[in-house]
């Protein structure tokens, strides 16, 4: 068995003290987390398995530490979509499913599953300091995470605790080596990611309780919302982000005070994008390469190196369709689709996917890379390129995009200049927003039925 000595994961009493979460209102310490999990293990009772769907990080927080105290596999599902909760809940044995909103509750869960409805409530008697601490069982089977979906069907990983909290020490040790004064410097996190998904459960969950590090009760999206919330911190504070957010920080021009660094994933970011970015925030800004199976498996520096590191406890090797990496944090070795180029300092270069590759009128190219160079397009809210699934040799790439209408005659300039002319779009599809997930994703399945849509729209019918 793995224990841990983590402490704030454990409750440790030199720690309970410290702030855990910070709400508009008020700041709740690790002790007050601890205490309202264990108010929430009793109404598990009797579960097997956990939904967690809170959408604030105390509700999330507490029902993450009440699960772990029942011993219940946790669930985070791919989305809160009904059909997708629907399906675990019918294969999941004695399910829960808490939310701190009621609202959030759908018509026909309670078919299916216990609903409950939990905000933690400050105020309630602490116990004392050894009922918060509870023993670990690192080898245990606890926590269930979904891939993206982004090229199929989201796939379930389920993984241990132990796991998680190793995935959390390396990302701390390696962003510890990349900003000024180490990771001590950092007094709080801001999320603009949901905690449902991995990139959000290893910065904004994992990464604060090994290190106790206090994460603020928002989930900024708009650059305005990014500002005022670091216009509420007093010290250097971590901003855990994704390339769209950064792009409406770019366009926005909003400069953000007291950020100590930035880390970013979910999907590649532009070098021209993370050099604006930084210019704004005055801060580091460090992408994570890695996925659902693994955690984080690389790092970097965007604006100053094409090429990734891996972190502690993590080789990578090229494989026959797609990359092989063993890590001491997950279940070794996974084989990523990426393929890269290893170099002599003993870094990588991502060079894209095979199933990424297109090929029109003879000529190959990544999608992923047009796609990152379409985040430099002037003028550009939110778009990517997409080729139908027709199999016809004369198929063309379709630009999908969102925000303010484009010049054609412009776009297709700026394209050609940068790009075989092969590749430039036949038709530029406006639409009012692109269907992405919430960290960011744009599944196939949905650009699919997008397009679907427009031809038939343009038939008139």
């Amino acid at each position: 068995m793995e224990h841990f000595a983590d402490t704030a994961l454990l409750a440790d009493p030199a720690q309970l003290e410290r702030a855990a979460i910070t709400t508009a209102t008020r700041t709740w310490t690790w002790r007050e987390i601890h205490a309202a999990s264990l108010v929430l293990a009793e109404r598990l009772a009797g579960a097997t398995t956990v939904c967690n769907l809170c959408g604030s990080r105390l509700g999330f927080l507490v029902t993450w530490l009440a699960a772990l105290r029942r011993g219940c596999l946790q669930v985070l599902p791919p989305s809160g979509g009904h059909a997708d909760l629907l399906a675990i809940l019918e294969s999941s044995i004695e399910p829960v499913v808490v939310v701190d909103d009621a609202q959030l509750l759908q018509p026909g869960w309670a078919e299916h599953a216990r609903c409950l409805a939990h905000m933690p409530q400050p105020g309630a008697a602490c116990p004392p300091d050894a009922a918060l601490a509870w023993t670990c069982d690192g080898n245990a089977l606890l926590l269930c995470l979904y891939t993206s979906g982004s090229t199929g069907t989201p796939r379930a990983q389920v993984k241990t605790l132990g796991q998680m909290a190793r995935g959390a020490r390396v990302l701390a040790a390696r962003l510890d080596r990349e900003i000024e004064g180490g990771l001590p410097a950092l007094r709080q996190i801001v999320c603009s990611v949901p905690p449902q998904h991995m990139f959000g459960v290893e910065t904004s969950v994992m990464l604060s309780l090994v290190t106790g590090i206090a994460v603020a009760d928002s989930r900024p999206l708009l650059p305005a919302d990014v500002r005022a919330a670091f216009e509420r911190c007093t010290s250097a504070t971590a901003w855990i982000a994704t390339p769209l957010h950064l792009r409406a920080l770019a366009q926005s021009g909003e400069a953000v005070p007291h950020c100590g660094l930035v880390v970013v994933s979910t999907m590649p970011l532009a070098p021209t994008l993370a050099t604006q970015a930084e210019a704004l925030v005055h801060a580091p800004v460090m992408e994570i390469y890695g996925s659902t199976e693994t955690g984080v498996v690389a790092m970097r520096r965007t604006a100053l190196d094409e090429h990734w590191r891996a972190v502690d406890g993590v080789r990578v090797e090229p494989s026959a369709g797609g990359t092989q990496v063993w890590g001491t944090h997950f279940p070794s070795p996974q084989v990523l689709s990426d393929q890269v180029e290893l170099d002599a300092q003993g870094g990588f270069r991502l060079l894209g996917r095979d199933g990424d590759l297109i090929k029109i009128a003879g000529r190959r190219a990544s999608l992923a890379g047009l796609n990152l160079l379409l985040q430099d397009l002037p003028g550009l809210g939110d778009g990517v390129f997409y080729l139908p699934a027709s199999g016809s040799p004369t198929e063309r790439l379709v630009l999908v995009h969102a925000g303010k209408a484009l010049e054609r005659a412009a776009t297709d300039r700026w394209l050609r200049a940068r790009m075989d002319p092969v590749f430039l779009p036949r038709a530029i599809i406006h639409v009012d927003r692109l269907p992405r997930t919430e960290n960011g994703k744009l599944p196939r399945a949905a650009l699919d039925e997008l397009y679907a849509a427009h031809v038939l729209k343009g038939r008139g019918r």
